[in-house]
């Protein structure tokens, strides 16, 4: 950098007898015999050390002003008013360039609403804060303080946050005001962030209220057409204490890490790295009020290719249910095409109240899957109005198998390809070819007549004894379906449940039609699916070969237990009937209680640590018990879990219970498999520093097929 002139002058190199001591950062002076004038004249050295003392405050000065034209240190800056250009100007310039650590004030006084019909754009990690509002703080209350602020969308993103990994102040806030829609408003706030292989950056989102009594957020009603409040990709952090209206039509949050730890895109690394449960890395919903209509708490479709591979904890939350699909869920390859599945979920410590309301009398699942593992417990369900229910706990639905997927942008129908065809190659196919024919008469839609007499005995390709069913494969039309059941010459195959069949509509079987008959064990990124081989490139290869191949995800199962509902209507804990392959006790383990947990009480009962409860009429088939560590079972099987609810120390609250699960890795062997994360999280408590997340000490137990 080139100094000024005045400045260059009054440092540039003098002949005197001072020498700068760069070691001790001082000047010192040679030593003079000279005596001082009758006048009182300073002496040689008295004037050395006087020129000497000057230039090095001159030197000083100029190092202040090369720092200001470098960076400056962070700080707290208020924007002139509320409007988005003045906030802009404080942030991205004129008025401020923000940096990293930065504290960004929105003036407010009293009650004020201001339309923004620009997105705001950040880059940097600073907090943005609505001032004249009183937040909720603690894990005592639920969704957003009194806000001052309101703005208004008339854009179709409001908070456009793109954060990137940095080792120290590494967190991107937004607070304390209300966002109602306008005109052309899509999604308020949009996380996308950068990581690099020493983390992701972190956000935190909180006391933010969508809408308000005179205006909700709803999914393609009006004028706004966003499905989600809050779209999240590769970043972790926290929402916490948000509210949304009465009378919402909207998911809250898209959970993604299509870059995890800044490599690749879809969720690919995110697929290919081991669980994260109980650990920072994930995205955390905790301590909301929300008023979900229709639409979930937290699910993952979005525009394609922004979806993929997301990670998260939803936990402490109060929700309205207004015959609500799921609290928690996230769409599989059979729906967005090459983006990856949602690769985990713990939900925990929610209280969700089905009402009887604008959309119906029906809540379905605490959560779904259609893809990935997760924990599921300690979860309340309740119900308003008048025939109001809960259907189930949970709903599985692996869909390829049953007949979806995209073959032209994404993976196909599973259970049908060799090894190596472009459909199906990333499954973990058996190999085999039961049998090969032609389609002859009779055949139409979903019931097909083979051409000759293979002489099958009944239902001999239907419900085998290890639940991977068979499939037709429709080499001619390129579909793939399960088979329902079979007569000699005859079979059934099962309808694809959205029609999406490889970019068709339905599945049809015609005369003609040459088929094979097939059986997949494993369904790329299916329930309870875990980490496998890293995939890459579009359309989408092994990243190790740069050719199709299986993956050979590692079985990864489901666990819950404790959750408590009114009668469940379905009569059924874990719905399987859109995952045929997934089984009690292999791809999930459940205290099966339908809504009424029964805690255990001594080592044998109710869970006696085998595959079975005791408890009701007679004995259930389960695999999770839950009680004091002292009432475990002293003998167990292989993968069933208990949750020793006096362990643990991760509840900081100051209220509600510990808690820790253990897994029986071999026969009668206990190992510590899972304790949830420190609650509440430390960007909320105010003890988080803003670092790289530490690696997760908590790991699920993987057990491989």
């Amino acid at each position: 950098m080139n100094l000024p002139p005045a400045l260059f002058w009054m440092l540039r190199p003098k002949a005197d007898n001072g020498s700068f001591d760069r070691q001790r950062g001082s000047w010192s002076g040679k030593q003079s015999t000279q005596a001082a004038s009758s006048h009182n004249q300073p002496t040689y050295q008295e004037r050395s050390i006087l020129r000497n003392s000057f230039r090095a405050g001159l030197i000083a000065l100029a190092a202040s002003f090369l720092s200001a034209g470098m960076a400056h240190a962070q700080g707290t800056f208020t924007a002139a008013s509320s409007n988005e250009s003045d906030v802009n100007a404080v942030i991205n310039g004129p008025t401020h360039k923000a940096v990293n650590g930065d504290t960004i004030q929105i003036p407010c006084s009293g009650t004020q609403s201001v339309t923004w019909t620009s997105t705001l754009t950040v880059s940097a990690s600073i907090t943005i804060t609505a001032l004249g509002a009183t937040p909720n703080t603690g894990a005592s209350t639920f969704g957003a303080g009194t806000n001052c602020l309101t703005i208004t969308s008339a854009t179709g993103i409001l908070f456009e946050l793109d954060p990137t990994y940095s080792a120290s102040s590494n967190v991107i806030t937004l607070q304390n005001m209300t966002l109602v829609p306008g005109s052309g408003a899509y999604t308020p706030i949009h996380v996308s962030g950068t990581g690099t292989a020493s983390g992701m950056p972190l956000f935190r989102i909180d006391n933010v209220a969508f809408g308000n009594s005179s205006s909700q957020w709803a999914y393609g009603t009006g004028s706004n057409t966003g499905e989600f409040l809050i779209i999240a990709n590769n970043a972790f952090g926290v929402t916490d204490h948000n509210s949304s209206a009465t009378g919402s039509h909207v998911a809250f949050i898209s959970v993604n890490l299509t870059a995890y730890l800044g490599v690749g895109q879809y969720g690919d690394n995110s697929w290919a790295q081991p669980d994260s449960f109980g650990g920072a890395n994930n995205v955390f919903v905790e301590n909301n009020q929300l008023y979900q209509g229709l639409w979930p708490l937290l699910e993952n479709e979005q525009t394609f290719p922004n979806i993929g591979g997301g990670r998260a904890v939803v936990r402490f939350n109060h929700t309205t249910m207004d015959g609500t699909f799921f609290l928690t869920g996230g769409h599989g390859l059979e729906t967005d095409g090459r983006p990856r599945s949602m690769r985990q979920v713990e939900s925990y410590g929610n209280l969700m109240n089905c009402i009887n309301g604008t959309v119906g009398n029906q809540c379905y699942d605490f959560a779904s899957f259609r893809g990935g593992t997760g924990f599921i417990f300690g979860n309340t369900g309740t119900v308003t109005g008048s025939g109001t229910n809960w259907k189930e706990v949970i709903g599985l639905a692996t869909y390829r198998i049953m007949g979806d997927g995209f073959a032209t942008d994404g993976f196909g129908s599973c259970g049908g390809a060799a090894s190596g065809n472009a459909y199906g190659a990333f499954d973990q196919n058996d190999g085999t070819s039961y049998y090969s024919g032609t389609m002859g008469g009779g055949t139409s839609g979903t019931s097909i007549v083979d051409s000759g007499s293979p002489g099958w005995t009944s239902n001999q390709w239907s419900n085998p004894s290890d639940g991977y069913p068979y499939s037709i494969w429709d080499t001619t039309q390129g579909w793939v379906s399960i088979i329902q059941s079979n007569g000699s010459n005859s079979l059934s195959v099962s309808q694809s449940p959205h029609g999406y069949v490889n970019g068709g509509t339905a599945i049809s079987a015609a005369s003609g039609d040459s088929y094979m008959i097939r059986r997949s064990k494993s369904c790329l990124d299916g329930v309870a699916r875990g980490p496998g081989a890293l995939l890459s490139g579009y359309p989408a290869v092994l990243n190790s070969s740069g050719a199709p191949g299986p993956a050979n995800e590692v079985l990864d199962p489901i666990y819950e237990w404790d959750d408590a509902a009114p009668a469940i209507t379905g009569g059924i804990e874990i719905n399987t009937s859109y995952s045929p392959p997934a089984q009690a006790n292999r791809e999930f383990f459940t205290d099966n209680a339908l809504g009424s947990p029964h805690v255990q009480t001594s080592p044998t009962s109710p869970f006696n640590g085998s595959t079975t409860c005791n408890y009701g009429s007679g004995g259930y088939s389960c695999g999770v018990g839950f009680g004091t560590l002292a009432d475990r079972p002293t003998s167990c099987t292989t993968g069933v879990g208990y949750f020793a609810t006096d362990q643990g120390n991760w509840n900081q609250s100051g209220s509600g219970g510990q808690g820790q699960l253990f897994e029986c890795a071999s026969t009668n062997t206990w190992t510590l498999a899972y304790t949830p994360y420190i609650y509440p999280h430390p960007l909320v408590s105010g003890t988080g520093s803003g670092a790289n997340p530490p690696p997760p000490l908590n790991l699920s137990g993987t057990v491989v097929q």
